[in-house]
């Protein structure tokens, strides 16, 4: 399947159930203000879910990656929620630190170090193990969140991924201070 078409099909329900995930939610995402402490993770944590991330989804010279979507900076306001679901942070902590030191030990190159070839074997390694496959899968879901969501939320910006996709949001959009967590 082409990465287009993948991406409108998984579009509708990927938004559908985050949506219910994030709803309620009283604070504004500012992506500046967040506290790397209220993620779980350290810097060195996030080096490594970036590194994921990019490899994931990567920049194209005609379409966007999850850098430009501001995939990582979406993880880390999703993950500094006060209200998030027990055992979320856990989660992505306990699997950061499994591919880490799996990187540690087949080699001991870190891998936002590693060659697009070894992340690949690495990370095909690491699918097959333990919550590895299911970690994985919820990182590439915030990306394309990320990629999908509304400007006025913080992702997307300049709705880079709409226009990618030739996308045309409804009508009427929501401004900043009707967004539907505040409302």
């Amino acid at each position: 399947m082409r990465r287009r078409a993948f991406l409108r099909w998984a579009a509708g329900g990927l938004l559908a159930s985050r949506t219910a995930m994030v709803a309620g939610r009283d604070w504004l995402p500012d992506f500046s203000a967040i506290s790397l402490a209220d993620t779980g993770l350290s810097a060195a944590q996030w080096r490594v879910v970036d590194a994921v991330q990019q490899h994931l989804f990567p920049s194209e010279s005609n379409a966007p990656g999850a850098r430009e979507a501001s995939a990582l900076p979406w993880l880390q306001w999703v993950l500094s929620a006060p209200d998030l679901e027990p055992g979320t942070r856990d989660f992505h902590k306990r699997n950061v630190k499994a591919l880490i030191t799996l990187a540690e030990q087949r080699g001991g190159t870190p891998f936002p170090a590693l060659s697009v070839e070894r992340k690949e074997n690495l990370l095909r390694e690491f699918e097959r193990q333990g919550e590895g496959r299911a970690w994985l899968r919820e990182v590439l879901n915030y990306v394309l969140e990320a990629l999908l969501t509304d400007p006025v939320y913080g992702a997307n910006p300049d709705a880079i991924g709409w226009r990618w996709l030739k996308h045309r949001p409804g009508y009427k959009r929501p401004p900043a201070d009707k967004r539907y967590f505040l409302l």
